[in-house]
């Protein structure tokens, strides 16, 4: 399993695939059961919002009034409420794939960082280095978030004059050391999958363009529908600048700070390393969004405008999910095998583009006839036909196959089965 896991995912470690493996001996290999999973975190990724916005607004001791707890309880509720139906958290929960996993990971790991900086205490930081460790290693993107987190740290330690009497730099300090642990752990297999990931052709460089210098803000709006973006962020802006003016300007800033670095972290490296700007690896950012949108509602002036502001953004949500569900987002893989099986003459053989697809090829074909699809390549011994997905090809491609591929068996949703 090491060896397959770093041939076709070398940008992560198999944490998923141990636990989707687990999963498995439990419920078997359908699509329904091993969606399931991904649904599984997806409703514990709710919680988890509601657990990161009360640590977030949490009052620096346990002071405060009980007002004040109430307040936070509520604002959590609604952040929680809004995440819940966006659309954005939503589609990747019905994936069999790593992303609600590591959502998870990254919100239970952001929810001890928050903590051991409130309150200290040892299990706290051995928290925040267990859960770095599994969160970069589930998928090597997420290393933007304790680059985040360092930043914050910087801006702790700048404030407090970087002196070890003052309590708060000394729980800075004491997570920034947590953070290093778990680089330490990682460290051994970190650096040789990262080269693999930035060099493989088809994974990272070739079928990826680099990002627009607008494609932060794009990524909100695309996620979250052009027609809610608008009021999602109006509320949310009205919620950090009535907040702001309230004194709470740690929680802002750090809420702020968490859902605009993952997006320009991914530009920058975009630009300096490799195309990298992809919505999976930020969701993370969606959910300080969220938790902006959740306060601008609770600064919304009495309960009546409050209640309007939440049945608005509610409905806009909404209805970017009924929109999105009337439209087909998947490729006919199935149908298109058993078009190309059809098409097969004896001793011939399959292939597909992207190659990587070869494992949905490889999924649906009976146990017998897996010698029935070739891996696509130079290298490779000619298959007599092609299954062409539409995604994921450099520009110009298509008509390169369609020339050595003249004959079309069939044409599905996403893909095309093509013929010598």
């Amino acid at each position: 399993m090491g060896v397959r896991h770093a041939e076709l995912n070398p940008g992560e470690l198999p944490i998923y695939d141990l636990t989707l493996h687990v999963w498995i001996a439990g419920f078997g290999t359908s699509p329904v059961a091993m969606r399931a999973l991904s649904a599984s975190f997806g409703v514990v990724t709710i919680l988890l919002v509601y657990l990161i916005t009360c640590e977030l607004f949490a009052p620096p001791s346990e002071g405060g009034s009980a007002q004040d707890r109430e307040d936070i309880r509520l604002i959590a509720a609604l952040a929680a409420l809004v995440f819940a139906v966006n659309l954005v958290t939503i589609k990747y929960s019905r994936e069999a794939r790593m992303y609600p996993l590591l959502l998870a990971a990254i919100l239970a790991q952001i929810t001890m960082f928050l903590r051991a900086l409130r309150a200290g205490r040892i299990a706290n930081y051995a928290g925040v280095a267990v859960l770095t460790a599994i969160v970069v290693a589930t998928n090597y993107s997420a290393l933007a978030v304790p680059a985040t987190e360092g930043l914050w740290l910087l801006h702790i330690l700048t404030r407090s004059g970087w002196r070890l009497d003052n309590l708060n730099a000394r729980r800075a300090w004491a997570v920034a050391a947590a953070l290093a642990v778990a680089g330490l752990i990682l460290v051994p297999k970190l650096f040789s999958p990262l080269h693999a990931a930035t060099t493989r052709s088809g994974v990272i460089r070739g079928w990826r363009k680099p990002p627009a210098l607008y494609s932060p803000f794009a990524l909100f709006n695309k996620a979250t529908g052009s027609f809610a973006f608008p009021i999602l962020a109006a509320v949310a802006i009205w919620g950090v600048v009535s907040r702001w003016r309230r004194g709470a300007r740690d929680a802002v800033a750090l809420a702020v700070l968490l859902m605009w670095a993952p997006p320009i972290l991914m530009l920058a490296a975009s630009y300096a390393i490799a195309p990298v700007f992809v919505e999976r690896y930020a969701l993370w950012c969606f959910v300080p969004f969220f938790i902006l949108v959740a306060l601008g509602i609770f600064e919304c002036p009495g309960d009546r405008v409050r209640g309007a502001t939440l049945v608005l953004v509610l409905a806009f949500s909404v209805s970017h999910i009924v929109s999105y569900d009337r439209k087909p987002h998947d490729a006919q893989f199935r149908e298109a095998i058993a078009a190309a099986s059809s098409a097969l003459k004896p001793g011939e053989v399959m292939t597909v583009v992207p190659s990587y697809a070869i494992e949905v090829i490889r999924y649906y074909l009976p146990a017998d006839q897996l010698d029935r699809a070739v891996q696509y390549g130079p290298s490779a011994s000619p298959a007599a036909v092609l299954i062409l997905g539409d995604q994921n090809l450099a520009p110009g491609a298509v008509e390169s196959y369609r020339k050595e591929y003249p004959q079309t068996v069939a044409r599905l949703r996403g893909v095309t089965v093509l013929r010598r």
